[in-house]
């Protein structure tokens, strides 16, 4: 039995086909870093396995739709495995939902360094250093349309370190059960760690984020296990821009010079927080007083997304502000709802949706007949918990904002 350490990358999810979304405008400055970013940030990964000196590294899925990317895609992927190659270091690639091997352009060799497992049963390959084997590596690529067998991947007891690579998902106890040292997983977009202890199950994650709410950190993650099968995880980032979800307060007596003056102090720790990186940045206002509704009425939160690009948007890194909404909140005095008025009327019948449990709101029937069979009729029906109240909110208060006369609040 072999008890030599070993380190590996572990990367999953790298979508080279997909672009960042989300986004109503992307300044010029701004478009090669959004059109580059699944490339840089796949590069990342090849350049850590270096880096890191790894003995391998593991691709567990949904490396790329070969055609989508059209040829750039396979190319580049070619281009990264020769860098490897060159080193020595073996890339371990099992085939998730838009990468199977029967999707690989045939006319596009692989370099002779990289395994790609096959669909249907795990495939055994052992990792050799100076030609003493080192650990067992089991993958199959993703059947369509089936989800994640464990039963199918087996330990050799008494044997060499196994690690299982894949993508899709499964209970964790049936992963356990298994006694694979390590899952490779792929197939979720954020990290996590399924369990971990004298074995492990990990989805690495995707390496970079494609909307605005794509917050948070991404990248692959270095695995390290020593002589005793001690497992390690530590997160490599390799975003090369971040998304970020702003919260700011303001009070009744606040005015918007105090409000430009609570996003210039937020915006300039969010550049000192991470000085190396571009930022996009959603900003929500939450509280009460009468910025929330210039905020939803008039011009006022574009006047501010203006001045923060413009003061904070061209330098290097670029904290660039993408919108600023006022929070998705009912935020009306208590007797507005009991008012014999055409907004009491309206404040109530929103108040009783929200209090009766509904499996979804189906905005379709409200939508041309030439829209029903696309991407927004889709977007007309709402399941979301979350969501369905968030929209009711909004609702609310554009409803609020239509039937309020300007002047005091009565």
């Amino acid at each position: 039995m072999s008890n030599r350490p070993f380190r590996f990358v572990h990367a999953a999810d790298l979508h080279l086909e997909e672009v960042p979304r989300g986004v109503a405008h992307v300044p010029t400055h701004l478009t090669d870093l959004f059109l580059q970013s699944p490339y840089r940030a796949a590069e990342r990964v090849f350049d850590a396995a270096c880096s890191e000196h790894a003995d391998f590294l593991v691709i567990s899925g949904d490396l790329l739709d070969a055609a989508r990317t059209g040829p750039r895609g396979p190319l580049f992927l070619v281009e990264q495995c020769e860098k490897l190659a060159a080193r020595g270091i073996p890339v371990y690639w099992a085939g998730g939902l838009v990468d199977p091997p029967e999707a690989w352009p045939p006319s596009v060799r692989l370099p002779d360094n990289v395994v790609f497992f096959p669909v249907g049963r795990p495939e055994e390959v052992i990792f050799n250093r100076q030609s003493e084997p080192v650990v067992r590596l089991l993958g199959a690529s993703r059947t369509q349309g089936r989800r994640l067998r464990p039963n199918e991947y087996a330990a050799e007891p008494g044997g060499l370190f196994t690690i299982a690579v894949t993508h899709g998902g499964a209970d964790p106890e049936s992963l356990k059960r298994r006694e694979i040292g390590y899952w490779a997983l792929g197939g979720r977009h954020q990290r996590q760690t399924l369990f971990s202890g004298p074995e492990a199950a990990h989805y690495p994650g995707t390496l970079q984020g494609r909307s605005p709410s794509d917050t948070g950190q991404f990248g692959c993650t270095l695995v390290e296990v020593d002589p005793r099968r001690t497992i390690r995880l530590t997160p490599i980032t390799t975003h090369v821009f971040r998304w970020h979800a702003e919260q700011v307060d303001v009070g009744q007596s606040d005015t918007r010079k105090d409000l430009e003056t609570i996003l210039r102090q937020r915006i300039e720790l969010l550049g000192q927080a991470h000085p190396a990186v571009d930022s996009m940045i959603s900003w929500t206002v939450s509280g009460s007083g009468r910025l929330l509704t210039a905020i939803r009425r008039g011009g006022l939160a574009d006047e501010l997304v203006e001045m923060l690009r413009k003061e904070y948007g061209f330098g290097q890194p670029a904290l660039w502000s993408l919108t600023l909404e006022a929070e998705a909140a009912i935020c009306v005095p208590p007797p507005w709802f009991e008012q014999e008025t055409v907004r009491g009327d309206f404040l109530r019948m929103i108040r009783d949706w929200r209090e009766k449990p509904r499996a979804e709101i189906d905005l379709t029937e409200y939508l041309p007949e030439c829209y029903l069979a696309g991407w927004l009729s889709a977007a007309a029906t709402v399941s979301d918990e979350q969501e369905l109240k968030r929209i009711l909110a909004e609702a609310a208060m554009l409803g609020v904002d239509l039937l309020t006369p300007e002047g005091p609040e009565s």
